[in-house]
């Protein structure tokens, strides 16, 4: 059976986000478009003839817009078919570039911090006998983490000596090849973070998350959740944050994590595919991510009404005020 590209594919595992995927797809329906979920174990890649070309169950078609989610471990795989499907005039929500300075810790980092945005000190290393901390070597207490791994995956916290030893003999190889891994000072406020969701330049829905007792991850399945219903009003340094680093990493859509260190709100990472936490607060914000898909397959004109704009117009140029009201 030839498969029918719809509106918009949404890219992710049916056993996992669940609420999220129904939520995108009723937003979808509302919004008259046609959607559908796809698995990324149905997409393929075609390099044949000279061509380059998205495949679904091995048929090279292209939907009209792609939104992935949740897919951090396959994106390797799953930007090459974004990619392909982007140069055939597909929208993805995000870009792929905005994607790739997401999915690895350190280039985040390193481009925010390039732009100017408060960010936790880090060093990038190899696992192996030659890991050496650099400016880091002195530091009291050291988070590791792996620099592509999600959900908390992977993270320790040692003194420097022990951290080093760590790094050096201890972590295994993984068919032959070491993760590289993000080493930092632990930030003054740990803990305690913000994941803070933006879209165009609007915050629009942000949440305290603090770790189990003594511990530091807070995405733990035991972290406490609250949302923050004020962000601009009872937590603006984040939300200023949050908001520059998104438009550091022309990241249209995302959720970006900030903690306090040192009294001042600081990024740790951002996330190209933050969840919608649909099952607790509701398809607010499934719709907020619907609404930049409709209106980036919309035809559009500049505000003299005489020019295309491009699908992706940033927080300046749209005032940011659009996705405030598709919220409410």
């Amino acid at each position: 059976m030839t498969w029918t590209p719809p509106d918009l594919a949404v890219v992710g595992y049916p056993q996992r986000l669940v609420a999220d995927h129904r939520a995108l797809l009723a937003a979808a329906a509302d919004a008259g478009l046609a959607a559908e979920l796809v698995d990324p174990s149905r997409l393929g890649l075609a390099v044949v003839d000279g061509r380059v070309q998205g495949l679904v169950d091995g048929e090279p078609r292209t939907p009209a817009a792609v939104l992935p989610r949740g897919v951090n471990r396959p994106w390797p795989f799953v930007r090459q078919v974004c990619t392909a499907w982007a140069r055939a005039g597909a929208v993805v929500l995000p870009t792929v570039a905005a994607a790739d300075r997401c999915a690895d810790k350190l280039e985040t980092l390193g481009r925010l911090a390039e732009r100017g945005v408060p960010v936790m000190p880090a060093v990038g290393v190899l696992p192996g006998p030659g890991t050496a901390l650099g400016p880091l070597a002195a530091t009291p207490v050291l988070v590791t983490k792996p620099a592509r791994a999600s959900k908390g995956r992977g993270v320790s916290a040692a003194d420097a000596a022990t951290t080093h030893d760590h790094l050096r003999t201890v972590l295994p190889l993984v068919d032959g090849h070491a993760d590289h891994q993000v080493v930092q000072p632990r930030a003054s406020g740990w803990g305690v973070d913000h994941r803070v969701v933006v879209a165009d330049g609007t915050v629009v829905a942000m949440t305290r998350r603090t770790a189990p007792p003594g511990g530091l991850v807070t995405n733990a399945p035991e972290a406490r959740v609250e949302d923050v219903v004020d962000p601009a009003g009872d937590e603006p340094e984040v939300a200023a944050v949050a908001l520059a680093a998104a438009a550091a990493l022309d990241l249209e859509f995302g959720g970006i994590d900030v903690i306090v260190d040192a009294g001042r709100a600081v990024v740790l990472e951002a996330n190209a595919w933050p969840g919608l936490a649909a099952h607790v607060r509701g398809p607010g914000v499934a719709r907020v991510l619907v609404g930049l898909v409709r209106r980036a397959l919309e035809p559009a004109v500049d505000q003299v009404g005489t020019a295309l704009r491009p699908p992706w117009t940033h927080a300046a140029r749209a005032g940011g005020t659009w996705a405030a009201m598709i919220a409410s």
